[in-house]
């Protein structure tokens, strides 16, 4: 067990309550990652309560409310969050087979052929994509329309039914630009549906979406998919969840570049990705930025957390949201330890 508290004393107001319809963006870089963050919005929903007598996975918050979480996770495999979450004291596969959390895999498969519904795989020769499509530079791409309604006989089938312990909805790529995304956003609202068919009225759904602009950028706009339709995708997804937390890349390289004119032309990546990361800052209630220290690496200090109100802060008495920024530093064993500047 960690050394450290597994919901540092400092971040539990910004992570232990989420308005309704409410959208997080985190923002990380390569050399300060947003896994520990999420996983203690995970500990925040699943691992705590006021009462003694609660355990983890009980189900049971604070205000008597419920909450349960679907994470969606483009870059990280279930084995990774389920050994992180373990070292802090979370059982995600118990708490998987109670119904309390659901694990969708937008890694493993994302690019391979799935099966037939009678279980016979398809195309198995050519099952496994071996080169990225081409990136052109962006035309004009469709706008999404509404998200397609998930029909009762498809969540009869799919959605609500009990798989084996242990394992995991596989998204999958298939087909060409906003159809493709419907087919994951019908996955991905089955598993919340899924959820939701034990919540009572009151109770809370978490929706956490790790690392969406790994699909952005293997994809692009020669698959007719940019950042237009990304951000319909995750706004489809929001309105099935009480909450949204989406965590993105924000490495200079990626948001600067394109945001720069008459210093170097940038890339079809570079300018999706600007814009869809630009485009969630502006509707996300609140930004948590990670990013490393400016002075270079410190042997206490792995990183600056940035605290910050997004475009969607409606600045509502019941939603004081205090932008601060604060240091954190990531132990050996799991624990991180949050403090502002000049403490010890």
């Amino acid at each position: 067990m960690p050394s450290q508290p597994p919901l540092p004393p400092l971040l539990t107001t910004y992570l232990s309550k989420q308005p309704e319809s409410s959208l997080t963006l985190i923002s990380s870089i390569l050399g300060a990652t947003s896994n520990w963050l999420v996983l203690r919005y995970l500990y925040a929903a699943l691992g705590t309560s006021s009462s003694p007598n609660v355990t983890i996975g009980s189900d049971e918050l604070a205000n008597g409310v419920k909450r349960k979480v679907v994470l969606v996770s483009f870059l990280r495999s279930w084995e990774f969050w389920r050994a992180e979450a373990k070292r802090l004291g979370l059982d995600l596969a118990r708490l998987a087979d109670k119904q309390q959390f659901a694990f969708v895999d937008g890694l493993s498969e994302l690019f391979n052929t799935p099966s037939t519904a009678s279980g016979a795989p398809t195309n198995t020769g050519s099952a496994v994509r071996t080169t990225l499509p081409l990136r052109s530079q962006p035309g004009t791409v469709p706008g999404r329309g509404p998200p397609s309604t998930v029909t009762a006989e498809r969540l009869g089938n799919e959605g609500l039914r009990q798989r084996e312990p242990g394992t995991a909805k596989k998204l999958h790529f298939t087909g060409h630009g906003v159809a493709a995304l419907d087919v994951m956003e019908k996955d991905i609202i089955a598993e919340i549906n899924r959820q939701k068919s034990s919540m009572a009225e009151g109770d809370e759904m978490l929706l956490i979406i790790d690392q969406p602009d790994f699909l952005l950028a293997a994809t692009g706009a020669s698959m007719g998919i940019g950042a237009t339709e990304m951000a319909e995708w995750v706004t489809g997804l929001q309105q099935h969840a009480h909450a949204t937390v989406l965590t993105l890349a924000a490495d200079s390289p990626l948001i600067h570049n394109a945001s720069t004119s008459g210093i170097q032309q940038s890339s079809p990546i570079e300018t999706e990705h600007a814009a869809f990361a630009i485009g969630m800052a502006h509707r996300a209630r609140s930004v948590m930025q990670l990013r490393t220290l400016e002075t270079g690496a410190a042997r206490d200090v792995s990183g600056v957390l940035r605290i910050s109100r997004g475009g969607g802060w409606t600045g509502e008495a019941e939603d004081n949201l205090e932008e601060r920024e604060l240091l954190y530093y990531i132990q050996r064993d799991g624990g991180v330890r949050v403090f502002g500047r000049g403490e010890s």
